[in-house]
C-alpha cells in the first residue's frame, strides 16, 4: 500500500520556543531569550522646536548690552570760590589765644639751601656709595659724617637722589656699569668698617633669608640690612670671578 501524504501542519513549523532539549544535549544548545530591547519600538529622533520671530525694533533705535555700557560718570562738583568777607575780628582773650600764622614749608625751605647746581664732579657715583655705606653702618653719626665730607643734609638727599635716577637711567638703557660701581664701592667700605664678608657668612645670610630671619642674621654679622642687595650683587660677581 502506498505511503499516505499527510499536509503538514502548525505543530511541524518552527516557533518562538524551540523544542525541549534532549537530556543528553549540550550544555550550548540550550536556548537563551533575547534581550527585551530588540523587541521594543524604534526610537524616534523630534526635529528641535522652532523658534518664535524675533521682536522687532523700531527704526533709528540702537540697543547695546547693559554689560557693555561703561559706569556712569560724576560731574565734579563746581569748586567754591572763596569768601570775598573777611572774618570778623577777635577781640579780649579769644584775640590773645589767635594762632599765629603757619611758618613757610620745611622743604621750601630745605630745597632753597640746596646748591645749584649740585657738587657732582666732587661726589661720583663711587664716593656716594662709600658715604652711602658709611651712614647706613652708623646712622647716629649722620651729622659728623656729612661734615666731614662737608655737606648739610639737603645737599647729601639731593645728591643720593641724583646719584639713584642716574642708576636707573643706566639700567634703563642696558648699562650696568654704574650699578655694579655703586655695589662694588658700597661693600668695600662696610668690609673697610667691619672686615670682610666671608663666603660662610654670605651663606648663612642666604639660609636666613630662606627662613625668614634676614633681620636677625644682618644683625648678628653687624651689617645694615639695606645692604642686602648690594652684598648679594658682589658677592654673586665674586663667586663668578672665582670659576
Amino acid at each position: 500500500m502506498p505511503d499516505t501524504w499527510i499536509p503538514p501542519t502548525a505543530a511541524d513549523t518552527p516557533t518562538l520556543y524551540p523544542p525541549e532539549p534532549e537530556p543528553d544535549a549540550s550544555s550550548w544548545l540550550t536556548w537563551i531569550p533575547a534581550p527585551e530591547s530588540w523587541n521594543a519600538a524604534p526610537t524616534m529622533l523630534l526635529p528641535p522646536p522652532k523658534l518664535g520671530p524675533p521682536i522687532p525694533i523700531p527704526e533709528g533705535v540702537f540697543l547695546i548690552p547693559t554689560e557693555l555700557l561703561p559706569p556712569p560718570m560724576m560731574e565734579p562738583a563746581a569748586p567754591r570760590e572763596p569768601s570775598a568777607i573777611p572774618p570778623p575780628p577777635r577781640v579780649g582773650p579769644i584775640a590773645a589765644s589767635a594762632p599765629a600764622p603757619a611758618p613757610a614749608c620745611a622743604s621750601a625751605s630745605a630745597s632753597a639751601s640746596v646748591p645749584t647746581p649740585l657738587p657732582l664732579d666732587l661726589f661720583p657715583v663711587e664716593r656716594v656709595a662709600r658715604l652711602d655705606a658709611a651712614l647706613a653702618l652708623a646712622p647716629e653719626n649722620a651729622p659728623r659724617i656729612l661734615d666731614t665730607h662737608q655737606l648739610d643734609p639737603a645737599t647729601w638727599i639731593a645728591l643720593r637722589q641724583h646719584c639713584q635716577t642716574a642708576l636707573r637711567a643706566a639700567l634703563r638703557d642696558g648699562d650696568p656699569a654704574p650699578l655694579r660701581a655703586y655695589d662694588v664701592a658700597f661693600v668695600a667700605e662696610l668690609e673697610r668698617v667691619r672686615g670682610p664678608i666671608a663666603a660662610s657668612q654670605h651663606a648663612e645670610l642666604v639660609q636666613a633669608a630662606a627662613r625668614g630671619r634676614r633681620s636677625e642674621a644682618f644683625a648678628r654679622l653687624g651689617l645694615p640690612h639695606l645692604a642686602a642687595l648690594a652684598i648679594e650683587r658682589v658677592m654673586v660677581q665674586r663667586a663668578c670671578a672665582t670659576r
